[in-house]
């Protein structure tokens, strides 16, 4: 149940084009729809770490930056990266850019979101994997600080 590469940041990404029932009142995408598109491939991103599907849920989204309006007839390309991996903990961060003109491509949104590994119970259960070889420093400080303010602003 290990990457193929352990200790490698996992990447995924996808496609989605910007269709008129994605769009809010400004007749720019709706950040709702954003926002489901990044959960989406986060999830994936963090679930491709494993060789076999591992009971993972979702947590928390850590962050989310609309930067670029996006529109009708755009073709947005999702990237998710693993930047962050817990005991039970994997943390995604995902970057949204408008793909063409190729030459100048937009940055609509980035994020960072959270997941677990759970067992048959549904709590946290380690998941096994190694800690990034490369890691992000700043990254890993970033979500660690913010796991720990999220375990102190939760009522026991």
């Amino acid at each position: 149940m290990m990457p193929s590469n352990p200790g490698d940041p996992q990447t995924a990404t996808t496609h989605h084009l910007v269709k008129g029932e994605d769009l809010n009142h400004h007749q720019t995408l709706y950040a709702g729809r954003c926002v489901e598109w990044c959960v989406q491939i986060a999830y994936i991103t963090a679930e491709s770490c494993f060789d076999e599907a591992r009971p993972l849920v979702f947590m928390s989204v850590r962050s989310l930056s609309m930067r670029t309006p996006a529109r009708v007839g755009d073709i947005l390309e999702y990237t998710g990266t693993v930047d962050y991996i817990g005991d039970s903990t994997i943390g995604v961060r995902v970057d949204a850019k408008i793909t063409q003109p190729k030459t100048d491509p937009k940055i609509v949104a980035t994020g960072t979101f959270l997941f677990c590994t759970v067992d048959s119970e549904g709590r946290a259960a380690s998941h096994g994997l190694p800690a990034l070889k490369n890691g992000n420093r700043p990254a890993q400080e970033r979500w660690v600080r913010s796991i720990e303010e999220e375990r102190r602003s939760v009522p026991l």
